[in-house]
């Protein structure tokens, strides 16, 4: 900053500082003062105006050369504050905090990519695992094929296989919706039978192989969704209860209810109850959050701790709550709330 730049900005101030001394010299002169008297005061009020003007000069040219190198030097402009000191001057220390909040802001920013990064390569790394062993096990059922009777046998198997790989990767492309800011969904109102038939026709083939039998109770209502989100999400909960299904009598059960008829948070809920393993009541609360297997999970080691995570994560999109309960060994139940109210989903 050139002192000629500065003094151009402080050119008003200086003119008024000048007028007041120009001012108190007319009084002193009709006051009767000596002439010499004058003429000190005038020197003595330049000799300190000018001096208080260079003084001024000098902190802020400091300060701003300090900013001007730091900007060039550094790569990345966040830092910027931390390579210059706080000036003593009022602007000077307005700015300097707005330099440390936005600073601070963009590091933020920055860590927040960054995590956000490293959990998308853990999950894209664990779904290539999970994905490589559903094929593995299709080309192994290839192999074996000999044309006996027990080929259609092992075709069903190999259609489970690649079912299970197609899943993997509808999982892979949820999940980076997931993570994006905009919306790639639509919310219309859709018939709630509809959406939970559809799911568990989707997943047809791997409910009979599990001998896991769906039961529709109630389900005679209209809810606001996205038809492929939710029936993912179902696809989901039907995944978990085929994966921790009872050898005897097992099932998933989805029901309907409208609650708080006529009040302002009415709703209708969907209930998706199996008769599983379920969850012990230390990993209940973190069911639903991401990588959390729990016991069972690290039991049958075929668990990712996606799916769950998944579920909350559109539904929290989508504006449906979704809550879970569960007892250890008497099954898991999850719940999801859709309000009736249209306004709540748009805005």
């Amino acid at each position: 900053m050139s002192f000629a730049k500065f003094f151009k900005d402080a050119l008003l101030p200086v003119a008024v500082w000048t007028c007041g001394v120009l001012l108190s010299c007319f009084v002193l002169m009709v006051g009767g003062a000596p002439v010499s008297i004058v003429v000190v005061a005038v020197g003595v009020s330049f000799i300190f105006g000018i001096l208080g003007i260079v003084i001024e000069y000098a902190r802020r040219r400091r300060f701003l050369r300090q900013l001007e190198c730091a900007a060039e030097e550094l790569e990345s402009p966040a830092w910027v504050q931390e390579m210059v000191q706080c000036p003593t001057y009022a602007e000077g220390e307005l700015e300097y905090e707005v330099l440390r909040r936005v600073g601070k802001a963009a590091c933020d920013e920055v860590a927040e990519g960054r995590h956000q990064t490293d959990d998308y390569r853990d999950y894209i790394e664990s779904w290539v695992h999970e994905a490589k062993l559903p094929l593995a096990a299709a080309h192994l059922i290839l192999e074996n094929l000999d044309g006996s009777e027990d080929d259609l046998s092992r075709v069903d198997d190999l259609g489970c296989e690649l079912a299970r790989v197609e899943r993997y990767i509808d999982q892979a492309l949820y999940y980076a919706r997931s993570e994006v800011v905009e919306r790639d969904y639509l919310i219309r109102r859709w018939d709630l039978k509809t959406l939970v038939t559809g799911a568990i026709k989707a997943n047809a083939r791997e409910l009979i192989a599990a001998h896991v039998a769906p039961v529709c109770e109630n389900l005679d209502f209209e809810v606001f969704t996205d038809e492929k989100w939710l029936e993912f999400i179902l696809g989901q909960l039907i995944q978990n209860s085929i994966k921790y299904a009872r050898e005897d009598g097992a099932k998933i059960v989805f029901s309907g209810a409208l609650l708080d008829e006529g009040l302002a948070s009415e709703h209708i809920e969907l209930i998706v109850a199996d008769n599983g393993c379920g969850v012990s009541a230390a990993d209940l609360p973190r069911v639903f959050e991401k990588g959390f297997t729990g016991d069972n999970g690290r039991t049958t080691k075929r668990a990712t701790g996606i799916g769950l995570y998944l579920v909350a994560r559109l539904c929290s999109k989508m504006g449906i709550d979704v809550t879970a309960a569960s007892d250890s060994g008497e099954g898991f139940v999850v719940t999801f709330a859709f309000s009736t109210n249209k306004f709540q989903y748009f805005e």
